[in-house]
């Protein structure tokens, strides 16, 4: 396939030898994303790195067992929370105003809709310029290289700099480019690959950078080849389709009924399971247990009434089934790192700069 071989030029494209010694600490990689953003593109993204890091236990002989892994994945937005994807599927997010932004090696910024509009956002954009220094590599995905030639800044793999005062030989300023169907790998070295895996592609870099060709080839392959198997079994595995639709199910109503206490026993009752097995499976398909699940569904309600409502803090809480405003305050402390009302006031402050 196109992508197969454009992916297997590049990696023959530069030397295996050229490795960075990583060591064993385990390297933040952040995802930001913006409204209606492609979840395929953030899938593939995540995948990556998960391959990679399975790609490393394997290569070590202690597949899972006291193997640090090479990548975490933080997902990442303007105001952290909640952020509903081209399918309409939430993601949680952490605030790209908070502390964890400190000690990320990589920096993807995702594309859609969302990211065009982005580009003329100028607190965005100055939070950008801001925290460029403390990140190792930053790439834009489709619309997402709009937005980093908004910001004005370039990035390369060995860290950034700024286009700003950049001149060509005349001495007139160089503006940045944005490269729609070309990701810049090395110096020198760029190659064209089919728009559904740019992700994997701008993945491999960084891969290929700590752990070198062997590593980021293996991932690729697995990566690529993995994914009509996986919808194979999806297809002819009639059991785990129904163990998939009863959790689905389950999510959808702690959803619809957030305002009240729900139990986990209840939970598992809708779903037709017992709680061990609804526990567990639950955590396995969602990601989070019910009782988080619950908790960032009343945390994304409060958010949407806090920006589209002049509702007070109490009566916020209330409705989303939380006990009081103080309540509320501690959630939106320890989960977005800002109290519900600078939240409510840095939204209004963003929409009136649109």
């Amino acid at each position: 396939m196109r992508y197969e071989h454009a992916v297997s030029r590049w990696m023959d494209s530069t030397s295996s030898s050229a490795v960075v010694n990583v060591g064993h600490m385990v390297k933040r990689i952040g995802i930001l994303v913006f409204e209606r953003f492609p979840l395929s593109d953030v899938c593939l993204l995540a995948d990556a790195f998960r391959l990679a890091n399975e790609a490393q236990a394997d290569q070590s002989g202690l597949e899972g067992v006291g193997v640090e892994p090479s990548y975490s994945i933080v997902m990442l937005s303007e105001m952290g929370g909640s952020v509903v994807s081209s399918c309409s599927l939430r993601v949680w997010t952490e605030s790209l105003n908070g502390p964890l932004l400190n000690g990320f090696d990589t920096m993807f910024i995702v594309g859609g809709p969302g990211a065009s509009r982005a580009k003329v956002n100028e607190r965005l954009i100055r939070r950008l310029r801001a925290i460029a220094p403390k990140i190792r590599v930053v790439k834009g995905l489709d619309e997402g290289l709009g937005v980093l030639a908004a910001a004005d800044l370039a990035f390369e793999r060995r860290g950034w700099r700024s286009m700003s005062g950049a001149t060509d030989d005349s001495g007139a300023p160089v503006a940045p480019v944005v490269h729609d169907t070309q990701w810049h790998i090395e110096p020198g070295a760029s190659i064209d690959v089919d728009a559904p895996v740019r992700s994997i592609a701008a993945a491999l870099t960084v891969i290929k950078r700590d752990h070198g060709t062997p590593i980021a080839r293996l991932v690729s392959e697995r990566a690529l080849s993995g994914t009509s198997k996986r919808l194979d079994a999806i297809l002819d595995d009639d059991e785990k389709k129904g163990i998939t639709r009863k959790i689905t199910t389950a999510a959808h109503w702690i959803r619809e009924n957030y305002t009240r206490h729900i139990s986990v026993a209840e939970a598992a009752e809708v779903a037709k399971m017992s709680e061990r097995n609804f526990l567990r499976r639950f955590k396995a398909q969602v990601g989070l247990t019910p009782s988080e699940y619950l908790l960032r569904a009343r945390l994304d309600a409060s958010c949407l009434l806090l920006t589209e409502t002049d509702m007070s803090i109490d009566g916020i809480a209330r409705r989303c089934g939380v006990r009081s405003g103080d309540g509320l305050a501690k959630i939106f402390r320890k989960r977005l790192s800002i109290s519900p009302t600078d939240y409510r006031a840095a939204h209004r402050h963003s929409m009136s700069k649109s």
